[in-house]
């Protein structure tokens, strides 16, 4: 996901948020998770040494303790579009924790017990905690399927009797456009999110930008950084100034317009067209810089959102 992915895995890093995203969709929004009790696990997943090649390194992975005792390893992988091969993907990473995990009790055992290096030290009364895996979508499309290790297998159509004997492996895909309940939350992952559910209306995104400019006005440099990528608008980050805790991003949407606007009287000039400016300053309004920059180049597309926008040409 190139980076978004890096923009992700950073913000949602920061203990306060990761802990809002899990209350939110464990808990229903309830304080249940004190991210005063998360800790960092080691993202990377190294191969066995009967394996091939093979690493993986986490999105974002942290152990849950609740009294000084291991609860739960929770961990995230983001996904921009429809991974078909995702249950058996997230079956290996989670299959690789519960590994790493054993091979600690393991290396307990023998330290505690004196045992040789290569004898069983996984004993019958040792457990391991669980884990439990997010896959954050941000895809347009709809993600149906596949949800389990079963939508990926072929079974005989006369029978259902070889399905009940392949285990099955469910897997938890939250959809950031359609599933998340932004009012569960309660950091500005709020606003984060419900900027990314807004982002094909140009109208509510704009308002909703308005509605909470106490927040946009001050966003932590992770989050204005991650909504720069998500939402693909990366000319503001001409604009933010990154080096500082937090980011202004209302004030970066107009210095981005005013720019723009700006710019647009003085190509109309060079185009012999002053409706440009007209034109450029509803696009702007609207996050079209996209269009904006295609209808510069292009005469035929300009046109069109010269009849799209009713503006005539003098």
């Amino acid at each position: 996901m190139g980076k978004i992915d890096i923009s992700l895995s950073s913000y949602l890093s920061h203990p306060p948020v990761f802990a809002d995203l899990f209350n939110a969709w464990l808990y229903g929004g309830r304080q249940v998770i004190d991210y005063r009790e998360l800790l960092p696990e080691d993202p990377v997943q190294n191969r066995p040494e009967y394996a091939a090649a093979y690493k993986h390194v986490r999105d974002v992975v942290k152990m849950y303790y609740q009294d000084g005792m291991e609860l739960v390893l929770l961990g995230i992988e983001n996904q921009e579009e429809i991974d078909y091969t995702a249950p058996v993907r997230i079956l290996q990473y989670d299959g690789a924790d519960y590994q790493k995990k054993i091979r600690r009790v393991e290396a307990e055992n023998r330290m505690r017990q004196g045992l040789k290096t290569g004898l069983p030290a996984f004993f019958q009364e040792d457990r391991i905690s669980p884990v439990i895996t997010l896959l954050l979508y941000f895809g347009k499309e709809e993600w149906r399927k596949p949800r389990r290790l079963h939508d990926l297998l072929r079974f005989p159509d006369e029978s259902d009797r070889l399905r009940q004997f392949v285990p099955d492996y469910p897997i938890h895909v939250l959809s950031v456009r359609e599933d998340m309940d932004i009012s569960l939350l309660h950091t500005q992952l709020r606003q984060v999110f419900g900027f990314l559910q807004r982002q094909d209306d140009r109208k509510a995104l704009r308002d909703y930008v308005r509605e909470n400019e106490d927040v946009f006005s001050c966003l932590s440099t992770d989050a204005a950084l991650f909504l720069v990528a998500a939402a693909k608008g990366t000319r503001l980050l001409t604009t933010l100034h990154v080096k500082e805790e937090t980011c202004d991003m209302c004030k970066a949407l107009d210095d981005l317009y005013n720019d723009g606007v700006n710019q647009g009287k003085r190509r109309g000039l060079e185009l012999g067209e002053d409706c440009f400016a007209e034109l450029s300053e509803k696009l702007l309004a609207d996050f079209r810089t996209e269009d904006l920059r295609k209808a510069i180049k292009n005469k035929e597309y300009r046109n069109r959102l010269y009849r799209e926008y009713r503006i005539e040409r003098g």
